[in-house]
């Protein structure tokens, strides 16, 4: 293109808001302008380079713009607002020769007149939605209600400052609109002319245009925010914000609008006669059968112009110059690639309906001065201070810059929230989030591939069954694994094969420690999982218990299926060599938590052994018995922090050559990786077939000096000679090395000596037995005096040294390495074992034997009181997942404990068992003995509630695996059922049976990768307040609620049969879970068209775009355990459950496709859709009238501050008109201020009424919920709080009315009863019904049990109703008819 090269430009800008700003802002930064006059301008404008405000002139006085224009030699006038180009400002600047950006009277009308517009689009066929016009209210209205198509929106046909569009819900609200701006002229004249427009439905972009007599060059879309508050809420304004460009209009979307909308608009207003040259906007609905004209505008929008211009790179001067010249052919608009733009307004108290002016404004140098941070002033003055203060309505807009769209909608939004403030101060805080839709999360997305643990089931169910044993039922797949133990025998002295007749449950849990470190390193995973059975199995022999069952957990950063399998291959091969069954697992995929590719591991192992077979046999230990060892294939699973340490300080690779290796060949990762021996096939028959042995101690950590004690009496202890003993050469070199004292060597290492036996001193049977496996005698028992050591280790200085002396390393530490030193405090491991022993005995119940300490938990079946002929062991394991995180972080560590029992123990009673015992392991970097003993304390909380023993645990230190401050978490439980009441009752279920379901408190502990993703994604902090929040509570708080225990509310229900199946809505949701429990040839079909779906997941479905689907597989979505029951259980069940929220769901139906879905959804995407609509509104001032004990009031309490329930609303005053009742205790007692009103102080109903209105209208009451509230009101009162005024009544309405509902029921032969929520009107309990709650009435039914158990089902069905209420889901027509949230 040709430039001018003359002299330096003079423009003027007219206007003074944010638009104005944004193009003086633009301007300025040309090169081809000197001056950038504005008219009238603003003090923040004025304060831009290049920027000189007018003075002395009128905006309405066009011959003096005119010829002050010619007077300053002004080069191009550009024209901000609508009103001047709708008056003919730029047709008097073009007679007088003068270029002006923005169109005459003429093509103003596009906007000015939106009869005429809509017109216009009719006749160049420009896509648009079907309207009528109409001077006459009654003829508007009546065309309102008979339109072919939903005639909704109502536009003042002027101009109306963008509050002229009214957006109907109702046809009452659209002909009430009418009303408005025809009857009540509350446009003025821009109201003389209304148009009535089909409603649309679809996202809303704007699409501006810098357009001349010919050419079109489009902007960068953008959307407007319309609406004052958050989720579109609250009345229309001129603008709360924008952004840019908008993802939501697609290219081709955006072509179509460009040729469809935009160019057939030039084509036509060229036809019509009508020059223009300007910005032409297009409002464009985004509708389904493509992108439809809600309306043009002839001029930059507000805010859209402050989000669009500061990524205009091209020269705006020259662009506005070529538009006036009718050359914009030559002008190729440039963006700046790569940024979003996100513009939040902040607007004045009372906006839109008022302003305030004159508050002073702070913060607004801080937000400038930040990289890629802008605000433009639109309402704003200097008062005489000079201090920015506001003069207006929308007083500005922070706009920030950003390669991230969501970032740069966090930082604008925060400079608006923390920096920039005013006196009362609005701005929205979802601007720009209607895009994320189009960045929708999903768990994969976070991090976690549900499909790859599913490929890593498929992989290991033959690994599994090749650890088969008899006593397995079933395999991989159900709620837990399964053991018969009556399959379990063993052959004893006699010789014969027997079952266990006194069984005694071992159970014991154990990691593989930092050795991980080196599988990892070398990446070489076929042997860790020997390891994980060894530590586990042969503590639970030392109990001389035969192990049975093996579960494992494998926690990791990023699943990857060949590892995980290799992993598993390991374990296996451990299980066979034990004859322990590999009855399942938990796979934990943490990304945040867990780095790619770095693992850990947990295991438990089951076993059974004789009660009169326990060991140690203590009182049978005396001195002179023979101490035996075994020996051990290496260093084990123990001491591998000071291996790592001592390899790190000598420089020592794990591919270097081992100068110890037999073979001369081996590595030290491959010396090293050698598995932990396990002693299960040597001991056990010797266990079996004799009482030779007394005591087994599993040398692991501690050593020889910490284990042994553990089984010894407090009078005696162990000599023990290491004069013959073979130490292998590899501790000998990790002596030498790491200058390891012998003190150390001992009490960190098994020094060569896997397990300890003891025996009397005249046994012989231990060397026939044991030999061929290198036992051999290490000494005896001994006397010792108290306060000694209970092991003395004689000649293992001589005995080390000697096996050192081999090994000269190059690189030796200068001075000794302790296990200390390499990060593991065994003195904390005593501390906490100390501070958790109490938390661990509060647990106890019947069948729990001994305490925390041996080398493993028992329990024994016939203490239980329980007398099975059959029992099945249900073993089930869990971890927390990335809700630890969330606990991490913000130092909140009391509940999580209770999230470990809650996902063990409720798989586990979805077998039909009990849960009689629990196992954890707790996995850390540093040992935090505070907040470990915290975490146990919830561990012990969760079982009591779930009526399990802590048995033990085992507290891995692991330094290099875990930062500071972060801990894992696994879970182990033991249940039993009788074989003939396990769940599920395959054989049972069949089509016809009802699926119920039990309410979760929260999120549990399922999912959290995608809650992590999501809070990120919106750029929220734990520490912020929870929108969704019923107390105020951070989001840390609310989204650690533990996990629910159902064991008790359960444990009846089974006892008596009456469910045939149970599923735990974990991980995979509805769609994964209950398919666990069915049996081929049905599927479930859930209608949850009625489902409470809680706050939180409907924020959280909302804030990342979640599908519904995903939302389904991903989170349990309120419900947290699902129940199949028959048809005539189904009242029965749900009655008792009526407390615990229990709901019906669906049934179960046949399949009519044998591949098609397992679980048939119905409704749920409108649910989920209507908490995401309730679960943040602002919440409704209630208040409570009462006359009594006010066991309502209680309900509707705990109800509004349970977020869980929902309820959008606060209870902040209660009015008793009697003093002293309890009611006002518990209001006290839950800090709602409170009012006694006498009635009798008034001598009318009226009186009375009238002072408990005022007291009402004071507190800004906007509900008013009766409890017990023994007044009859008078008809002013019900007309005056009509609509907001609910009551509860002990009869299904309209039955039996008044005071003696139940009696009447009970007279009258009814077979139910039951409670009513409704309105109050002014008849005697006629108000339209909101909801009601059935109560059965049973045979000899007395009006006093009847009574209680409605009073029970009302403090279920108040708050119900009153959500309805609150969360305007359920309102009072005009007519007096319930009227439902559409």
């Amino acid at each position: 293109m040709v430039q001018d090269s003359g002299a330096l430009k003079k423009v003027l800008v007219i206007g003074g808001g944010g638009r104005e700003h944004a193009i003086c802002w633009k301007m300025a930064r040309s090169e081809r302008v000197d001056t950038v006059h504005v008219l009238p301008g603003s003090p923040g404008i004025a304060a831009l380079p290049k920027v000189q405000l007018v003075s002395g002139v009128s905006v309405k006085d066009f011959s003096a713009i005119v010829a002050w224009c010619k007077l300053n030699a002004i080069d191009l006038v550009a024209v901000g607002p609508e009103d001047p180009l709708a008056d003919g400002l730029a047709d008097a600047l073009q007679s007088a020769g003068i270029k002006c950006f923005g169109p005459g009277r003429r093509g103003a009308q596009i906007e000015a007149d939106k009869n005429w517009s809509k017109d216009f689009m009719h006749r160049h066929g420009i896509p648009t939605a079907r309207y009528a016009s109409f001077t006459d209210a009654t003829e508007a209205k009546d065309f309102i209600r008979s339109a072919p198509y939903e005639a909704l929106v109502v536009k003042a046909s002027g101009l109306a400052a963008g509050k002229g569009v009214i957006v109907a819900e109702t046809t009452d609200e659209a002909c009430a609109a009418v009303d408005d701006i025809l009857g009540e002229k509350r446009f003025g004249a821009a109201g003389e002319v209304v148009v009535v427009e089909e409603k649309l439905s679809g996202e809303e972009v704007s699409v501006l245009a810098f357009v001349d007599s010919r050419t079109v060059r489009v902007m960068l879309p953008a959307q407007d925010h319309k609406r004052l508050m958050d989720q579109d809420r609250g009345p229309n304004t001129g603008g709360m914000g924008a952004y840019c460009p908008c993802p939501i209009i697609k290219p081709a979307q955006l072509e179509l609008v460009v040729r469809e909308v935009l160019q057939r608009a030039v084509d036509g207003l060229r036809a019509e006669g009508i020059k223009y040259n300007g910005v032409l906007y297009a409002g464009m609905m985004l509708t389904p059968s493509g992108p439809k004209t809600l309306e043009f505008n002839c001029r930059f929008g507000d805010p859209e112009t402050q989000v669009i211009l500061p990524l205009l790179e091209s020269d705006l001067y020259e662009v506005m110059e070529a538009t006036c010249e009718d050359r914009l052919h030559e002008i190729n608009l440039k963006f700046r690639a790569g940024l979003s733009a996100v513009g939040v307004v902040m607007a004045s108290k009372g906006y839109p309906e008022t302003s305030t002016k004159g508050c002073v404004i702070k913060g607004l140098d801080a937000v400038a001065a930040r990289p890629e941070h802008l605000v433009f002033h639109s309402g704003v003055a200097r008062n005489e201070r000079g201090e920015f203060v506001t003069n207006g309505g929308r007083v500005l807009i922070a706009v920030v810059l950003h390669s991230d769209l969501k970032q740069a909608a966090a930082h604008a939004t925060s400079a608006c929230t923390t920096a920039i403030s005013f006196d009362g101060s609005q701005h929205r805080l979802d601007i720009a989030h209607k895009a994320f839709k189009h960045q929708s999360l999903s768990y994969k997305a976070s991090g976690v591939d549900i499909d790859a643990g599913d490929a890593l089931v498929q992989r290991i169910k033959p690994l599994a069954r090749g650890t088969n044993r008899a006593g397995v039922i079933g395999g991989l797949g159900g709620f837990g694994g399964l053991f018969r133990l009556n399959d379990a025998t063993y052959i004893n002295r006699q010789g014969k094969s027997v079952r266990y007749n006194d069984p005694v449950l071992v159970q014991g849990t154990d990691g593989v420690g930092t050795k991980l470190k080196l599988a990892e390193t070398l990446n070489c995973w076929d042997t860790i999982g020997i390891d994980l059975v060894a530590m586990c199995a042969n503590d639970v022999l030392c109990a001389g218990a035969e192990p049975l069952a093996f579960l494992d957990y494998i926690a990791c950063g990023r699943l990857e299926v060949p590892t995980a399998a290799l992993i598993v291959k390991g374990i296996a091969e451990g299980c066979r060599e034990t004859n322990c069954a590999l009855l399942g697992g938990e796979t934990a995929e943490m990304p945040s938590m867990y780095e790619k590719g770095k693992y850990d591991l947990a295991g438990y192992c089951v076993g059974v052994v004789e009660h009169d077979q326990i060991l140690p046999h203590v009182d049978r230990i005396q001195e002179g018995d023979l101490v035996i060892g075994l020996p051990s294939s290496g260093v084990h699973s123990n001491g591998f922090s000071l291996v790592n340490r001592i390899l790190e300080r000598t420089g020592t690779k794990l591919t270097d050559p081992a100068p110890f290796s037999e073979d001369g060949r081996s590595t030290f990762g491959e010396e090293l990786l050698t598995p932990t021996s396990l002693y299960v096939t040597p001991l056990l028959p010797l266990l079996r077939q004799g009482d030779t042995v007394k005591a087994l101690a599993h040398i692991t950590g501690g050593g020889l000096v910490e284990n042994v004690p553990r089984v010894l009496p407090d009078g005696l202890g162990v000599e023990v000679d290491f004069t013959d003993v073979n130490i292998p050469p590899i501790f000998g070199w990790l002596a030498a090395a790491g200058n390891v004292t012998e003190r150390e060597m001992l009490r960190t290492f098994n020094c060569g000596i896997g397990m300890v036996v003891i025996v009397s001193q005249n046994d012989r049977t231990w060397k026939e037995k044991l030999s061929k496996h290198g036992a051999a005698l290490l000494g005896r028992v001994t006397r010792r005096a108290r306060g000694t050591d209970q092991v003395v280790v004689k000649n293992f200085t001589q005995a080390i040294t000697k096996v050192a002396a081999n090994y000269k390393p190059e690189k030796k530490s200068p001075t000794a390495i302790s296990y200390k030193d390499s990060g593991v405090d065994i003195g904390a491991g005593d501390e906490l074992v100390q501070r958790i022993k109490p938390f661990a005995k509060s647990t106890n119940r019947p069948g729990v034997m001994g305490g925390l300490g041996g080398f493993g938990g028992l329990f024994r079946l016939r203490d239980t009181g329980m007398n099975f002929e059959d029992p099945i062991l249900v073993l089930g394991t869990d971890g927390v997942g990335t809700k630890l995180k969330l606990a991490q972080d913000s130092g909140l560590h009391g509940t999580v404990g209770i999230d470990l029992v809650a996902m063990c123990v409720n798989d586990i009673i979805c077998n039909g068992a009990d849960p009689l015992a629990f196992l954890d392991y707790y996995a850390c970097g540093q040992l935090d003995v505070p907040v470990a003993a915290k975490v146990v304390e919830g561990i012990a909380e969760g079982c009591r509630q779930g009526n399990s023993a802590l048995l033990g645990g085992e507290t891995a230190e692991m330094p290099g695996m875990y930062a500071k401050g972060v801990y894992d978490l696994a879970g182990f439980s033991l249940g039993i059922a009788e074989r003939s009441k396990m769940l599920p009752r395959m054989d049972c279920i069949c089509p016809g049976d009802v699926i119920l379901g039990l309410p979760s408190s929260g999120v549990h502990s399922n999912g959290f990768s995608l809650v992590h993703k999501i809070l990120e994604f919106t750029g929220h902090t734990y520490s912020d307040v929870a929108p969704f929040s019923a107390t105020g509570k951070s989001f840390a708080e609310e989204l650690l609620v533990p996990t629910r225990i159902y064991v008790r509310e359960l444990q009846t229900l089974l006892a008596e049969g009456l469910v045939k199946a149970l599923a735990h809505i974990t991980g995979g949701g509805f769609t994964e879970n209950i398919p666990r429990v069915l049996p081929a040839g049905v599927a479930a079909f859930l209608d949850l068209t009625d489902l409470h779906i809680p706050p939180i997941f409907g924020w959280m479905a909302q804030a990342g775009n979640v599908t519904a689907d995903e939302m389904l597989r991903t989170f349990n979505c309120g419900i947290g355990m699902v129940l199949v029951v028959a048809t005539e259980h189904k009242h029965t069940v749900l009655q008792r459950l009526r407390s615990a929220g229990g709901t019906a769901l669906g049934t179960v139906v046949k399949k009519s496709d044998p591949l098609g879905q397992r679980v048939i959804v119905q409704g749920f995407e409108d649910t989920l859709r209507l908490s995401q609509l309730t679960c943040s509104l602002p919440k409704k001032r209630i208040a409570v009238l009462i006359s009594g004990s006010g066991s309502n009031l209680q309900a509707l309490i705990d109800a509004t501050r349970s977020s869980i329930f929902g309820i959008r609303g606060e209870i902040v005053l209660v009015i008793s008109n009697k003093a002293g009742v309890f009611g006002l205790e518990r209001a006290a007692k839950a800090g709602i201020p409170s009012k006694v009103i006498l009635h009798k102080d008034y001598n009318t109903r009226e009186l009375f009424d009238a002072a408990v209105s005022k007291v009402l209208e004071k507190e800004r009451i906007e509900l008013v919920c009766l409890a017990g509230f023994m007044r009859i009101l008078s008809e002013g009162f019900v007309k005056h709080w009509k609509g907001s005024l609910i009551n509860i009544h002990p009869a299904l309405l309209p039955r039996h009315k008044g005071i003696h509902a139940q009696r009447q029921a009970l007279e009258a032969g009814d077979v139910e009863s039951g409670c009513t929520v409704h309105f109050v009107d002014e008849g005697v309990d006629t108000g339209a019904i909101i909801l009601q709650e059935r109560v059965p009435i049973l045979r000899g039914d007395t009006e006093e049990a009847l009574t209680e158990r409605i009073h029970q089902a009302e403090h279920v069905a108040y708050p119900k109703a009153l959500r309805l209420v609150a969360n305007g889901v359920a309102t009072l027509g005009e007519d007096g008819t319930l009227q439902w949230m559409s």
